[in-house]
C-alpha cells in the first residue's frame, strides 16, 4: 500500500523511493512525542476539510489585501473633490510636495510595521492569526481618524496609522496563505490577495466617483473603509493558526489538528507534518537565529532577489495610475467628470486582469508571467512617453486630437492589464515561497518593506516628475520594466513545489549544482533531540 506524497508502508516495495517511508513517519513522530497508536499506526490519517475550505479561507484572508486596496484607490479621489478643499484645505489648492507628502505618508507608516524587528516582535508575540486581527482594528482606528478630520496634520496621522495596519497585514496574510494552501494550489491561494487589493482600488475609485459630487462625499468614501476593517477583525478570530507557525513554536500537537481541519479526507497530513518538522529541525541545527548569517550568504542572497523583485514591483509605474489616476487623466482629458470616470474605469480593468494570474500562475508557472508582464509594460510605458510628450507637453487641449488622447488612455489600460496578471500577483507569491522557515518572517517583512520603500517613490515623486517633465517621466517607467523583464529570465521556477522543496531548488540554484534532497533534512540524532516546552 502506499500513501500520499510518497509515504509508504514498509511492505511496499523499497526501490520506490520517491518520498518518506510508511516507518521513517512513524519513528519521526513518536520522538516528536506523539503516543495516541491511532495517529501512528493508520493507514491513512486524512483531513476534515472539503476541497473548497482551504480557497475560503484564503479568500478571507485576502480581505486584507482588500483593506489595501481601499486605502490606496482612495486618495487620489478624495484630494480632487470641492467638499475635502473645503473642509480639509480651506478652500487653498494642494502644492505637488503636499500631495505627495499626503499620498506618500500611508507607505510611511507601513514600511514602519513591516520592518523585520516589529513584524517579527508582532508575530512572535500573537502568531500571524493574531496579526491580522490586530491589523484589521488598528486600519479601522486609521479610517476613522482620517473620516473625523478637518485638517490636514489629522489626515497625515490617519493616514499613517493605516498605513501601519496595511504594513502589518501586507507582510503577513501573503506568507499565512501560502503556509496554509498545499503545493498544487499555492500561487492560487496567494494570488487572491493581489486579487483582493485590485478589487478594493476598484471600489474605492467607482466610490469616489459616486460620492465626488456629494457634499461630506470624502468623509463618506473613508468611513465606508470601517465595514471590511470590522468584518476583517472579527473574522479573523475563527481562522486557523498556520500549521508551519504552530511547528516553529514546538506546538506540534496544534499544528496535526490544524493540517487535519485544512486538508481533505486523502491528505495524510502526518507527511507535511514531519516534512516541515524536519525543516525546521534542520534550521535548528545550524544555530539560532541572527542577522550576520540572515544578511548574508545564502540566505542573504536570497533576501536580495526578494527585496529586488518587491521594488520592481512598485518602481514599474503601475501606482502612479492608482495613487494619481484622475490627476493623470485630467492631464489627457481635460475635464473633471471624465478623469473620475476613466479612473474608474481603470479601476475595474485592474480587477478584471487580476483573473488570468489565478488561472495560469500553477500552469504555465511565475517567471513566465512575470517575463510577459514585464515585456508588456515596457511597451506601454514606450507609447505614453512617446505619444504624450509629442501631443501634451504644450498643455493644450487639442495639441494632437482626441485619437492621440483615446492612445493614451488605451495604453494606460493596457499598462494595467500587464501589470495585473503578472508583477502584481507573482511577487507576492515568489516572495511567499522562497525563504526558509528559520528567516521567513524577518525576510518577508524586510521584501514587504522594500515594497513599501518603492510604494513612497512611488507616491512622492510622481507629482514633481509630472510638472518638471510631463510624460517623459514614462520613459524612467519604460527603462525600470525592460530591467524587470531581464530578471525575470534568470529566476528558478518554483510552481508545484513544496516550500521544503523550494529550499532544495534555491541552493542548487545559487551553488550551480544539483544538491541531494536529504541534505536539507535532519539527521535521526537531530530528530531524536526533543524539546522541552513542547505543547505534548
Amino acid at each position: 500500500m502506499e500513501f500520499r506524497r510518497g509515504v509508504k508502508s514498509p511492505l511496499a516495495d523499497d526501490s520506490n523511493d520517491c518520498g518518506l517511508a510508511f516507518e521513517e513517519v512513524r519513528a519521526t513522530l513518536t520522538k516528536m512525542q506523539f503516543t495516541d497508536k491511532a495517529i501512528l499506526d493508520a493507514e491513512l490519517v486524512g483531513g476534515t476539510a472539503s476541497r473548497s475550505y482551504v480557497i475560503l479561507v484564503g479568500l478571507f484572508a485576502a480581505l486584507g489585501g482588500f483593506l489595501f486596496g481601499l486605502d490606496l484607490g482612495y486618495i487620489s479621489g478624495v484630494e480632487s473633490m470641492e467638499s475635502f478643499s473645503d473642509d480639509v484645505l480651506h478652500g487653498e489648492t494642494m502644492r505637488p510636495i503636499t500631495t505627495g507628502t499626503v499620498t506618500g505618508i500611508f507607505a510611511l507608516g507601513a514600511v514602519i510595521a513591516a520592518f523585520p524587528a516589529v513584524i517579527s516582535f508582532v508575530v512572535d508575540l500573537v502568531g500571524r492569526r493574531g496579526c491580522m486581527i490586530l491589523g484589521g482594528a488598528t486600519f479601522c482606528v486609521g479610517a476613522t481618524v482620517q473620516g473625523a478630520a478637518f485638517t490636514l496634520n489629522t489626515i497625515l496621522c490617519g493616514r499613517m496609522i493605516a498605513g501601519f495596519a496595511v504594513g502589518l497585514l501586507s507582510a503577513n496574510v501573503p506568507l499565512y496563505q501560502g503556509e496554509i494552501a498545499p503545493p498544487e494550489q499555492r500561487g492560487t491561494i496567494v494570488a487572491l490577495y493581489q486579487l483582493a487589493i485590485t478589487m478594493g482600488i476598484m471600489v474605492a475609485f467607482w466610490t469616489n466617483y459616486w460620492l465626488q459630487p456629494e457634499k461630506h462625499g470624502w468623509r463618506c468614501s473613508i468611513l465606508l473603509q470601517l465595514i471590511p476593517g470590522g468584518l476583517f477583525a472579527m473574522g479573523a478570530t475563527f481562522m486557523p493558526q498556520s500549521p508551519r507557525w504552530l511547528v516553529s513554536r514546538r506546538r506540534y500537537k496544534s499544528a496535526l489538528e490544524t493540517l487535519r481541519r485544512i486538508r481533505g479526507k486523502n491528505d495524510d497530513v502526518r507527511i507535511e507534518l514531519v516534512e516541515c518538522y524536519k525543516e525546521y529541525r534542520r534550521e535548528r541545527s545550524t544555530g539560532k537565529p541572527n542577522y550576520v548569517e540572515f544578511l548574508t550568504g545564502e540566505s542573504g542572497k536570497v533576501l536580495c532577489i526578494g527585496i529586488l523583485l518587491q521594488l520592481l514591483q512598485q518602481l514599474c509605474g503601475l501606482n502612479v495610475f492608482m495613487y494619481y489616476g484622475p490627476t493623470v487623466f485630467k492631464k489627457i482629458f481635460h475635464t473633471q467628470g471624465a478623469s473620475f470616470l476613466f479612473a474608474a474605469l481603470s479601476g475595474l480593468v485592474n480587477f478584471l486582469s487580476t483573473f488570468p494570474a489565478l488561472c495560469l500562475v500553477d500552469r504555465v508557472g511565475r517567471t513566465t508571467l512575470l517575463l510577459f508582464s514585464a515585456c508588456g509594460m515596457t511597451i506601454c510605458c514606450v507609447i505614453l512617453a512617446a505619444v504624450g510628450d509629442a501631443c501634451f507637453s504644450s498643455g493644450t487641449i487639442d495639441s494632437c486630437g482626441t485619437i492621440s488622447k483615446y492612445a493614451m488612455a488605451g495604453a494606460v489600460f493596457m499598462d494595467i492589464f500587464n501589470y495585473a496578471y503578472g508583477w502584481g500577483p507573482v511577487v507576492w507569491i515568489y516572495c511567499a515561497e522562497i525563504f526558509s522557515l528559520k528567516y521567513k518572517t524577518k525576510a518577508n517583512g524586510l521584501t514587504t518593506g522594500a515594497n513599501w520603500v518603492g510604494n513612497f517613490l512611488i507616491g512622492f515623486s510622481p507629482p514633481w516628475l509630472m510638472e518638471k517633465i510631463g510624460f517623459k517621466t514614462f520613459w524612467i517607467f519604460a527603462a525600470i520594466n525592460l530591467l524587470a523583464a531581464i530578471v525575470s529570465c534568470r529566476l528558478p521556477e518554483t510552481k508545484g513545489k513544496s516550500l521544503e522543496e523550494i529550499q532544495v531548488l534555491f541552493h542548487t540554484w545559487l551553488h550551480g549544482k544539483e544538491v541531494p534532497a536529504e541534505l536539507f533534512l535532519c539527521t535521526d540524532d537531530e530528530v531524536s533531540e526533543t524539546d522541552s516546552d513542547s505543547d505534548l
